[in-house]
């Protein structure tokens, strides 16, 4: 990115080799006390500040924070630009002619790439033909789309491989803000070695939706994201941040669409336009992920610009000396912090509950066996000539192809080759470390005669008789 990575108050976070920025340092340093008064969008805000900001210009811009000042636009630099395929693929457009005009003068066009990650949805604006009742209305629906979008999708299907730092979700995955909120949110990031919150300006009016997760994110129109997407910050003044307190808990035969609509109508007569909504108290805490994600989708309903929900204990996170992993809890199950630790419950007495229940648990189990003691599997190479061997963090395997294959390792997964014939996997993620085995496994599966091939440690092979001569 071309935004600054400042130096001061950045810290080596505890039991990772991630670095973060210490907010409440420097907040504190201007007024003691300060940061324990600061709404929850007011702290993002003040991480991005401390972390991005030019440095003259840093503690004027934490002062419109501390004091809530409006007399100075301070930067915000979000972490992500989120598209849907008509205006994002108008920016896109826009950087291709860029490359046009500089490959004319005899640059390099290839170095014209978004600075800002950017992630670009194509399922926006879809013309149903064929029916639901129709058992194959979902492919040819999308059959439809396919031709009558032909020139369309070429450009975008260009974009994945041309430009560096773009991710595009093809057509038939769902729509934007719901794909931003269960497959593209970090919530956390982890970049260049820095953790930091998640934040992101997105081209749909519905973009709020994953503030639900605690993070900043905000509709903007085109310009505004194409300006982002070069790594520009988008400048603002602060504003109105507007707490409201949900108390009590939901009762049966009420629904979350019951509850924002009665959040909308009263908030509409407040009159929050423009506003920040952070909801909270006893009965925030009671919503589940799926209510808090109806309540922020109605952001534009009722006016606001984000309506933000904290990151809690429906959010189980496990540190160890392996590592930490997090988890968010299924909306069937309580989680309650005890003191004898954390405590699952099924929120209702149903089979799906009791299910749910039951895999939450074997889930935290995993997790805290996984940050404390790690899991490892490990794979034989059975044959003439098969081996494998590390080039640098990389598994090199020869299988008996006419290349060697390299696979590099995911994140949180390392390779270890003890001897030529025998590779370890281990990682604190059960579940990552059994995929990326049964990926090598199948590279080469043990073959039914002679048993050559890439085999679990321990593994029966069901042999055949050979066809005799």
């Amino acid at each position: 990115m071309t935004t600054t990575v400042n130096s001061q108050y950045r810290e080596r976070l505890a039991g990772t080799d991630l670095d973060y920025f210490n907010a409440p340092a420097a907040v504190n340093a201007i007024q003691p006390g300060a940061w324990a008064k600061l709404p929850y969008t007011s702290r993002v805000l003040a991480e991005q500040l401390v972390r991005c900001c030019d440095p003259a210009d840093l503690t004027a811009s934490l002062e419109q924070l501390i004091y809530r000042k409006r007399d100075l636009d301070f930067p915000w630099y979000p972490a992500r630009v989120v598209c849907h395929d008509i205006l994002g693929q108008t920016a896109l457009v826009d950087l291709a002619g860029l490359r046009d005009a500089i490959a004319e003068k005899g640059g390099d066009p290839a170095k014209v790439n978004p600075v800002v990650p950017t992630q670009l949805i194509v399922d926006h604006s879809l013309a149903v033909e064929a029916a639901g009742f129709d058992p194959d209305a979902f492919e040819k629906n999308r059959a439809i789309e396919d031709r009558r979008n032909e020139d369309r999708f070429h450009f975008i299907e260009w974009t994945k491989t041309a430009f560096k730092n773009v991710d595009v979700i093809p057509a038939g995955n769902g729509i934007m803000h719901q794909i931003n909120l269960e497959k593209m949110s970090p919530v956390v990031q982890a970049r260049g070695g820095i953790a930091f919150p998640d934040t992101c300006v997105g081209t749909d009016s519905h973009t709020p939706h994953v503030d639900a997760l605690g993070v900043i994110a905000v509709g903007v129109g085109g310009l505004e994201a194409e300006t982002v997407m070069l790594g520009h910050p988008s400048m603002m003044r602060l504003p109105d941040i507007v707490g409201v307190e949900l108390t009590g808990k939901r009762q049966p035969g009420i629904t979350a669409t019951d509850i924002v609509l009665a959040i909308t109508e009263f908030l509409r007569q407040e009159r929050v336009v423009g506003a920040y909504v952070e909801f909270f108290g006893e009965g925030a805490d009671s919503l589940t992920i799926g209510d808090r994600a109806t309540i922020s989708n109605m952001c534009p309903e009722y006016g606001a610009t984000a309506s933000m929900f904290y990151i809690d204990g429906q959010t189980i996170v496990v540190k160890g000396p392996k590592g930490e992993r997090s988890w968010t809890v299924a909306e069937e199950i309580e989680v309650t912090q005890g003191d004898d630790g954390l405590n699952l419950a099924p929120r209702a007495d149903t089979q799906r509950a009791r299910a749910m229940w039951g895999l939450s648990r074997a889930l935290v189990d995993n997790m805290v066996t996984g940050v404390t003691e790690g899991f490892e599997r490990t794979l034989e190479l059975v044959g003439v000539g098969y081996r494998a061997a590390l080039k640098g963090q990389s598994l090199s395997l020869q299988l008996g192809f006419s290349h060697e294959i390299d696979i590099a390792p995911p994140a949180g997964i390392t390779f270890a080759v003890p001897k030529q014939t025998e590779v370890k996997i281990s990682g604190n993620d059960k579940q990552a470390v059994g995929q990326i085995a049964a990926v090598i496994r199948k590279l080469r599966p043990p073959e039914p005669y002679k048993g050559k091939g890439v085999r679990y440690a321990g593994e029966k092979v069901r042999r055949k008789e050979g066809k005799k001569k």
